[in-house]
């Protein structure tokens, strides 16, 4: 069984700059024994930080440490991603998670003829991909939503569409950040709106 975690970034429509992006990133572990490695290295790593039992990594809220030793984690888990970004550079044409759902959902029927989704809580993103999922009937793709803060697999995700947020609107940092992650990505697709 392949387990798939999803988050995405920016939001849909019409660009409000010149940078804007709609993206969704897949992680993917292989097996039932990487995804386990995975939660036992991130429950380390929260009991070696002392961190509170609620505590959820997001990249976008965490203080330096925490994101750094999570950063460095994330270079030695055994996982594999997509990223699907559309920037939106036409500040009349609109990018949709219908869009980036079928998008998505090219990939995963390509690759995983079965797999079980967890992704954050986002009920249109969602909606949309349950649409995909019956529309191609695609039983073996089984997909819930989750929050976040409930589960570290998600807070994979989080940091990996940030990184790849970063990389896709070619920020001074995306370098730093993306090579941690590189050796990890089945497909980064990006689409010009």
């Amino acid at each position: 069984m392949v387990f798939g975690y999803i988050d995405e970034s920016g939001a849909p429509g019409v660009a409000s700059y010149s940078k804007d992006c709609l993206l969704v990133s897949l992680v993917v572990f292989e097996s039932e024994e990487k995804r386990d490695k995975g939660l036992a290295a991130i429950g380390v790593l929260h009991n070696k930080l002392h961190l509170p039992e609620d505590y959820e990594f997001h990249c976008s809220s965490n203080s330096t440490r925490p994101q750094t030793e999570f950063m460095k984690l994330l270079s030695q888990l055994d996982f594999r991603f997509i990223t699907i970004a559309i920037h939106k550079n036409d500040f009349k044409k609109t990018a949709s998670y219908a869009r980036i759902s079928a998008l998505l959902m090219d990939e995963i029927a390509k690759r995983f003829p079965e797999i079980k989704i967890e992704m954050d809580s986002n009920p249109t993103l969602y909606k949309e991909l349950r649409k995909q999922i019956r529309e191609r009937n695609l039983g073996r793709v089984k997909i819930r939503e989750r929050n976040s803060r409930h589960s570290r697999l998600v807070q994979v995700a989080d940091y990996v569409v940030n990184i790849s947020s970063k990389k896709a609107k070619n920020t001074p940092k995306a370098r730093e950040l993306y090579n941690a992650i590189a050796k990890k990505v089945l497909a980064f697709i990006e689409i010009a709106d």
